[in-house]
């Protein structure tokens, strides 16, 4: 296991500080002390250096190793250093420039000391030809003239002061450039750093460029990392296009070799005090870095000089709070699998919590070796509840979920917790590829797999049918003889009788007593007939109002019941009325039967009877005509709403459409608190890559004309010799995309339902939900390049797919994901897929499981699990990219691995 498992994360680097062997050093340095006060100021910066939130100290005193070197001892002797410290050096060089030029050299602490002198021993004194030593820098400093010393401090008889001389000498030498390029040369390539200051003391920006263009490419190619604090600079170096850089950005690339530079910023601390407080200068631009507290850490900012590197005041780490899965846990030896009689389950081995980083993470290993079943298990147990699962969960196996950077929760496999992750098994993607899921797969993926035909409108529509058809009964009933009960012309047929058979009874002599007798019938009837209406209507009302009353309660009891008090004071008043308007009309009858009786000397009562049968019967028939032509009305009125329905689904239809096509342009133009990267991480998913959706209404006419020949008569629709039966229907329905259906459905379908050749329920076919979505439904539609899904290969439709699975939910949970190069083309994976990953690791956890060198190395994976088998038992370790175990795990296990390095290195033109 890496002495760092968790990977690279982020950490506080110093890589620009002095001890007291710096020559300016304040309060003093070494050369004024005693030895005990050299001793205990070298406790102090150890003690300072242990205390500090820096994880790495480069120390960079001038002209000399001797700082580090007195570091190194006290650490051998006992006094423990806790942290990384490189060795380094602080030098002048040599330049066309009128302004003094200061260079850095940062070396790897694994370096032994004869290095690091045979390093210095390189390096010559400018004028006066020697070594760099204190000896060559009082000889420097003898070789100026006395003006120039005096401007550097010197005073009278300071030829003859070895430490005057000294002071002088360190502020004005100069190395050559020549002895620079050999001492260089003395160091492998991979343990030493050209650190170079650009607008800080002593920096190259003070170089004119136009006035010395040789000199200013000379160094700004020189250095591999450069000292500096205006983010304008690092976006300069870093090759990021800005406004203010746009101009001459492609310019300032080309000078400094044709690749992009990190920068970092040390605090030049010149105290001891400055290991464990930065100055005020610097306090908001320290340098962090996502690596190993290692040179081969360091390193890493070469490959990577803008995802590895900050120059800002706090940790990027916590910049973004994104869940993830911080660590795996397996107590006991277990197997995954059940029992097998016939073969030897592998069982995984105890894994004392295996930290997880919140990036990138890899899972290698060869064949067998559990790289799978480790992700599989742990997608499985902790993913969405599955009824089928080969695995036995086991309490043994458990997660330590982060909700954010300190909110944690703890799960193991058998309780059954379902924990938010995106998990793709091995092959998942061309499975659902290939078997045609991908539709309702990407329903989801936008959160419209529950978009569906309105509820509420569907209700709606029911509503209306069942108006229409309740109206429709009512005019069909029949009474035990097989007669139409409401049939208008019968009832005005007898209507006629009734009034001829009273015309019959009537005479002159009569007519005046017998109309009036008669009108008061009417007025009689139409009037017990009001009161049965009222007290009808009465009852309606009570019942309506419980039946509000109970819904508003069940709503909010907020809600006032329902008031019809001056509703039912009204039907009262009326009830009152009318029963006072047939007492007053049987007064006038019995008058009239009276005078009747005076001047009549037939059967008055059987006259009168009959009548009062006549005109009783008329009315009554009135009365039912009035009904009739009441339901008619209705029956026109639900007839006119059912009109209405082809609009309302043609409205649900471009709902769901705008629902999709509203989710999608959410996802293309991201949210309002989405950053410029994560909007451009978007752009380069989706548009740069031509990939579009849109919400379709989608109208199958081969199922539609399936659909009608079960409800029709296929006799009436014999083939002929120039048509099909399918011909012929068509010929029949005109009906072949959605607005032909819609108006065959307003204006023909009443009509074709009564047509001899309709033997099932046509209209179901049209107003049932159930049967119409069969043919008639809105679908998210995705093209890619301009070419529908159904066009494309298996592999470009896995890219597709995975770019929405992505593009869906890119800043939210954590993505797991089973040998990715298993569903998708390779040209696709290396041009396309490790970019994508480079991107979505800043803002949320990829988990892969992979055997592709590209995705690990130039995806820059921040941590490698390596999977191995041993007799049977599924073991894990792990570490960074930079840690020389899992890099050689990575070349030695992943074919193409040496080749994934090799083109990192292109990518930069490094060697």
């Amino acid at each position: 296991m890496s002495a760092y498992p968790k990977g690279s994360e982020w950490r506080l680097w110093d890589l620009h500080i002095h001890t007291p062997a710096s020559y300016n050093f304040k309060r003093g340095g070494f050369a004024g002390m005693t030895s005990v006060e050299k001793s205990n100021a070298i406790k102090q910066v150890i003690k300072n250096i242990n205390e500090s939130y820096v994880s790495v100290y480069a120390i960079n005193d001038y002209w000399t190793f001797d700082g580090y070197l007195a570091l190194r001892a006290a650490h051998d002797a006992g006094e423990h250093i806790q942290k990384t410290v490189f060795p380094g050096i602080e030098l002048r060089i040599e330049s066309a420039t009128n302004h003094r030029l200061n260079i850095h050299v940062i070396l790897s602490d694994t370096l032994t000391i004869q290095e690091l002198q045979d390093f210095k021993g390189e390096l010559k004194v400018r004028l006066v030809d020697r070594p760099l030593s204190d000896e060559a820098l009082q000889k420097f400093a003898l070789e100026l003239d006395p003006a120039k010393a005096k401007r550097h401090g010197a005073v009278e008889g300071y030829k003859n002061d070895p430490e005057k001389l000294f002071q002088i000498g360190a502020q004005t030498a100069e190395i050559t450039k020549e002895s620079f390029v050999r001492a260089l040369e003395m160091i492998p390539a991979d343990k030493r750093l050209v650190m170079i200051p650009y607008d800080c003391f002593g920096g190259a920006e003070s170089i004119d460029w136009k006035a010395q263009m040789a000199e200013d490419l000379y160094f700004l190619r020189l250095g591999d990392i450069f000292e500096e604090r205006k983010q304008e600079n690092i976006e300069l170096f870093a090759g990021r296009k800005t406004p203010a850089n746009q101009e001459f950005i492609e310019n300032f690339q080309i000078s400094i070799g044709g690749r992009p530079k990190p920068c970092v910023s040390g605090s030049d601390g010149h105290s001891i005090e400055g290991f464990k407080t930065w100055r005020k200068e610097t306090n908001t631009r320290k340098t962090w870095i996502k690596a190993d507290p290692t040179f081969e850490g360091l390193r890493q900012i070469i490959f990577e000089p803008i995802a590895r590197v900050r120059v800002q005041e706090t940790n990027p780490g916590i910049s973004y709070t994104k869940p993830f899965v911080s660590s795996v846990t397996i107590t006991h030896e277990m197997s995954p699998f059940p029992d097998n009689p016939h073969y030897e389950n592998p069982r995984f081995d105890t894994l004392p919590g295996l930290p997880l980083n919140s990036d990138l993470v890899c899972v290698i290993g060869g064949r067998g070796t559990g790289k799978s079943s480790l992700v599989d298990y742990l997608g499985k147990a902790f993913g969405p509840v599955s009824k089928t699962t080969p695995y036995v969960l086991n309490g043994n196996f458990s997660v330590v979920f982060n909700k954010d950077i300190v909110s944690t929760s703890i799960h193991n496999a058998k309780e059954g917790a379902e924990l938010p992750f995106v998990y793709i098994s091995q092959n998942e993607v061309k499975t659902k590829v290939t078997t045609g899921t991908v539709g309702d797969e990407i329903k989801q993926m936008l959160g419209v797999q529950g978009l569906s035909f309105d509820s509420d409108v569907d209700s709606k529509i029911r509503e209306f049918r069942s108006n229409v058809d309740k109206h429709k009964a009512w005019f069909k009933q029949n009474d035990e003889k097989g007669e139409l009960i409401h049939d208008q012309a019968s009832i005005e047929f007898q209507i006629g009788r009734y009034q001829s058979l009273l015309e019959s009874i009537t005479t002159e002599q009569n007519q005046e007593k017998l109309e009036r007798f008669t009108v008061n019938i009417s007025k009689m009837e139409v009037a017990a007939d009001k009161v049965r209406r009222l007290y009808l209507l009465n009852e309606e009302l009570k019942a309506y109002k419980d039946e509000f009353d109970k819904k508003a309660s069940l709503v909010d009891n907020a809600i006032p019941s329902l008031d019809i008090t001056a509703q039912l004071e009204g039907i009262s008043l009326l009830v009152e009325q009318a029963i006072k308007n047939v007492a007053i009309c049987e007064v006038d009858n019995t008058g009239i039967r009276a005078d009747f009786a005076q001047v009549y000397t037939g059967d008055l009562s059987g006259l009168l009877q009959n009548a009062e049968a006549y005109r009783s019967a008329i009315e009554k028939l009135k009365a039912r005509l009035l009904t009739i032509m009441e339901n008619q009305q209705q029956l026109n009125a639900a007839v006119a709403k059912q009109k209405t329905i082809p609009r309302l689904i043609a409205h649900e239809l471009h709902r769901q459409k705008k629902t999709i096509d509203a989710r999608w342009k959410t996802i293309q133009q991201g949210q309002p608190d989405w950053t410029p990267d994560q909007k451009d991480l978007m752009k380069r998913i989706l548009a740069d890559r031509e990939i579009s959706l849109e919400g379709r209404i989608i109208f199958d006419i081969q199922i539609f004309i399936a659909k009608l020949k079960e409800v029709l008569n296929l006799r009436s629709f014999r083939a002929t010799n120039e048509l099909s039966i399918e011909d012929r229907i068509r010929e029949q329905f005109k009906i072949n995309d959605l607005w032909s259906f819609l108006r065959f459905m307003k204006h023909r379908l009443h009509k074709t339902e009564e047509e001899g050749f309709v033997s099932g329920n046509l209209a179901e076919l049209f107003y049932d939900v159930a049967q119409r979505s069969a043919f008639l439904r809105v679908e998210p539609v995705v093209t890619y390049g301009g070419r529908p899904l159904e066009r494309l290969s298996v592999g470009q439709k896995g890219t597709v797919y995975l770019c929405l699975k992505l593009a869906t939910q890119t800043f939210t949970q954590p993505l797991i994901f089973d040998q990715p190069e298993d569903d998708l083309d390779n040209e696709f994976i290396i041009e396309e897929l490790v970019d994508i990953f480079r991107g979505i690791k800043q803002f949320r956890q990829v988990i892969l499981v992979t055997h592709n060198a590209n995705l690990v190395v130039n995806a820059d994976a921040e941590q490698i699990v390596v999977a191995e088998n041993i007799h049977g038992v599924l073991k894990y370790t792990s570490g960074s990219l930079e840690s020389s175990i899992t890099n050689h795990a990575v070349r030695r296990i992943l074919e193409g691995g040496d080749e994934a390095f090799r083109k990192r290195e292109l990518r930069y033109n490094l060697k």
